[in-house]
């Protein structure tokens, strides 16, 4: 059975991975098996497998510097092996300021080293607005770099 402090200590290393924006720390946390869900389902969002998931995400990474995830706040369940975390992001994009608000829950493998489930809750208005701006964005810059 994992420790509090196993569990803690994965959730960290998931701010560590996402705060270092390298696609294979934030892959590295994950259990080969592991389900990424990105919800609310209004945002249209698949559940996706780690190779799914990557290749959904990793378009993200030019496109932001300086993302930082700040921890509202932290809930250990060590029964059910979960923790789920609060959080705030704020990075520069290629178009300018960015920030956002999550619910994380990490549900873990039993010796509490991996993440089996990953259950994102984004903000969903802020998600639908900014997310086309920004393909629209890359869209027409990559139309003016041919």
């Amino acid at each position: 059975m994992a420790s509090r402090s196993s569990l803690d200590q994965l959730a960290q290393s998931l701010l560590s991975a996402y705060n270092s924006w390298d696609m294979k720390a934030i892959m590295d946390i994950r259990a080969a098996d592991c389900m990424n869900f990105i919800h609310p389902a209004s945002l249209g969002v698949p559940p996706m497998n780690n190779e799914q998931y990557a290749a959904f995400f990793s378009p993200n990474i030019p496109m932001f510097k300086d993302f930082h995830l700040t921890v509202h706040d932290t809930i250990i369940d060590e029964v059910a092996r979960k923790a789920t975390m609060h959080l705030t992001s704020t990075a520069t994009s290629v178009m300018g300021d960015y920030s956002n608000q999550y619910m994380v829950t990490l549900h873990m493998t039993e010796d509490g080293r991996k993440v089996d489930r990953f259950d994102e809750f984004a903000d969903s208005k802020f998600s639908a607005d900014f997310f086309p701006k920004l393909r629209e964005f890359m869209s027409q810059s990559n139309k003016a770099n041919i």
